[in-house]
């Protein structure tokens, strides 16, 4: 019995597509439990700044694949990369606890910094790259932060207030006095 090619396309199609939705799914591999992070909140123009991140988890881990954390410091506004950093996990990642160190120079001008802390999960293994754990935004105040009572607006407002409050007072002594 001879089969004509475009039955035969069809019978490959179909024993392929049985085979791809018998594979099968894979799990999430691993779980965050915590992410934290320190830096200063306050720093000088041009001034080196350090930003520890620490991620604590646990994957499923077989031993086969190698897992590391790693963490992008990113300027909120113009979403140029400050520093990337990671470090290892190794292969038992059963459950893990690392600090990435990163550091990054602050502006030079007197300014609210605001930073994007990315961390990812890397899975060295040929079935999976990277994973978004955490996004976290931080802001660290450069230079010195005016007070507000010596804010130019401020007095002026006082002044009039000032000015205000004093001069009915003012009239209504000079009335009494021409009286």
């Amino acid at each position: 019995m001879k089969l004509h090619t475009p039955l035969l396309l069809v019978l490959l199609a179909a024993t392929a597509l049985t085979i791809l939705a018998s594979s099968p799914a894979h799990a999430s591999l691993c779980q965050t439990i915590r992410v934290s992070t320190s830096y200063p909140h306050s720093a000088f123009p041009n001034q080196a700044v350090s930003v520890m991140t620490t991620v604590a988890g646990s994957c499923t881990s077989d031993g086969e694949d190698y897992f590391a954390v790693r963490v992008d410091l990113a300027d909120s506004v113009s979403n140029v990369i400050l520093s990337s950093n990671s470090t290892p996990i190794g292969y038992n990642a059963n459950n893990f606890s690392v600090a990435v160190h990163n550091a990054a120079t602050s502006p030079k001008n007197n300014q609210t910094w605001t930073i994007n802390v990315n961390t990812y999960l890397v899975d060295a293994g040929a079935t999976s790259g990277k994973y978004l754990l955490n996004s976290t935004e931080i802001a660290i105040q450069i230079g010195y932060n005016p007070l507000p009572e010596f804010q130019p607006a401020a007095l002026l407002i006082l002044v009039l207030g000032t000015i205000g409050l004093i001069s009915p007072r003012l009239k209504q002594a000079k009335q009494s006095a021409q009286r």
